[in-house]
């Protein structure tokens, strides 16, 4: 049977012996769940906002890439400060700042105060993926990596799910402005667990691992490092056009009242938490059955990719009910992406690089978070309010994503750091 770890256990270790630490890996999910929560409450009051501030279809694109402008330039920076000054604390700063910046939201007079408050989050929010996943390779041994990420990853879906539902029946009642507040307050009581588990314990850096790890040059140099980029972002693409616009999407198109996008919306993402971890305990099962980690990785990350693809391609000339079958099953899709591509970035990196990595990675990938917004936005507009290029964009995208699993993206292994500082091309096996 698993065992309990705690947060100040041994750095870096992956011994198949090496305990779980659930208790950091569910609170590492809080976070991300709540992170999700607070940067759909965007989304979520779109309907309200685009008629109080009477934006187009265009605007409203800008105001939705907003956030991702700072969560993007910021990765790479907050990867350097896991690696070096420790996830723990990076993690608690960044909660605190993003938390803070959404109770503001709800206080903002016009428009370019919202706008300055979401570049606030979105470089608050930078924090949770190098955190989280540093966190992960540091603690988690191999064999249990794929369901540790799917557990952390399942946050990513609830968070939406929990934040459109719950956000949609106080803003129906109270008012968009009302829902930014109360969301930002409630945020601020995960940091009253978190803080117990830092007390008397010192973060891990990479001093702490006996090592200073390899330089961020040789890790842009791995071609492993830009086919992850190349499919996150096809998948990234997909999976915030979802975020942002089906709201809008239900309403305009579908014709759904606010009370009756919300409950769809959060359908969705139900159906991607499921996924979430139906893959990552079946990763971790097939690899302990004799399967190659390229084999269980790929496989889930390329029936992603030709799952969410397909059904966007197809949605646009869907009837409602098929309509609603086929975002369902989008999301189904979507979830054999999260463990996948999380895991098979901590293998390929290892606990000394995983936080530049990941913000490396997350830095170019989320770029999908500014331009999917924006790009939909004239495409709906130039489509006069209808969604169906929007759709057939995406949806070719999310199937490019195909080329990067399949033959981008080179066998996983770690990458032996030793090796490459030496100049020797390679990556290592163990």
């Amino acid at each position: 049977m698993l065992k309990l770890a705690p947060l100040g256990g041994s750095a870096a270790s992956t011994s198949g012996a090496a305990p779980v630490p659930y208790a950091l890996v569910l609170l590492v999910a809080l976070a991300l769940m709540i992170n999700y929560v607070d940067r759909g409450t965007i989304s979520t009051a779109a309907p309200l906002i685009e008629g109080e501030f009477h934006l187009s279809p265009v605007q409203m694109g800008f105001l939705f890439s907003a956030f991702f402008t700072t969560y993007v330039l910021s990765q790479p920076v907050m990867g350097w400060l896991v690696d070096h000054v420790g996830a723990e604390r990076v993690l608690a700063a960044g909660f605190s700042l993003w938390s803070v910046a959404t109770f503001m939201a709800g206080l903002s007079a016009g428009i370019t105060g919202l706008v300055a408050l979401r570049l606030v989050m979105g470089a608050g929010e930078s924090v949770c993926y190098p955190s989280g996943f540093a966190l992960i390779a540091q603690r988690v041994a191999d064999r249990h990596r794929a369901r540790a990420t799917a557990i952390m990853q399942l946050g990513s879906v609830v968070g939406p799910a929990l934040g459109t539902y719950i956000g949609a029946l106080v803003m129906v009642r109270y008012g968009w402005r009302t829902m930014f507040m109360a969301l930002g307050l409630a945020s601020l009581l995960w940091l009253i667990p978190w803080s117990g588990q830092l007390r008397g314990r010192a973060p891990v850096r990479l001093a702490d691992a006996g090592a200073a790890g390899p330089t961020l040059r040789a890790i842009v140099r791995q071609r492993a490092l830009w086919g992850t980029i190349f499919g996150n972002f096809c998948s990234n693409y997909a999976f915030y056009f979802v975020f942002t616009w089906v709201p809008l999407y239900l309403v305009h198109e579908r014709g759904l009242s606010l009370a009756s996008m919300g409950r769809v919306q959060s359908l969705i993402y139900v159906m991607d938490a499921a996924s979430i971890v139906a893959t990552g305990w079946l990763i971790d099962w097939w690899v302990r059955r004799g399967a190659t980690a390229s084999l269980a990785y790929k496989t889930a990350l390329a029936l992603s990719a030709a799952g969410v693809g397909a059904c966007l391609l197809v949605l646009s000339g869907a009837g409602p009910a098929a309509g609603a079958a086929l975002l369902l099953t989008t999301g189904l899709a979507d979830g054999l992406n999260s463990p996948s591509v999380g895991a098979l970035t901590q293998r390929f990196a290892g606990p000394l690089a995983t936080g530049r990595w990941m913000g490396t990675q997350n830095a170019i990938s989320n770029t999908a978070g500014i331009l999917a917004p924006a790009v939909t936005g004239y495409l709906v507009q130039h489509d006069g309010g209808h969604y169906t290029l929007a759709l057939w964009v995406t949806g070719g995208v999310a199937l490019l994503g195909l080329v990067a699993w399949l033959v981008v993206v080179p066998p996983v292994e770690p990458v032996d750091w030793r090796a490459t500082e030496s100049h020797v091309p390679a990556p290592g096996r163990r």
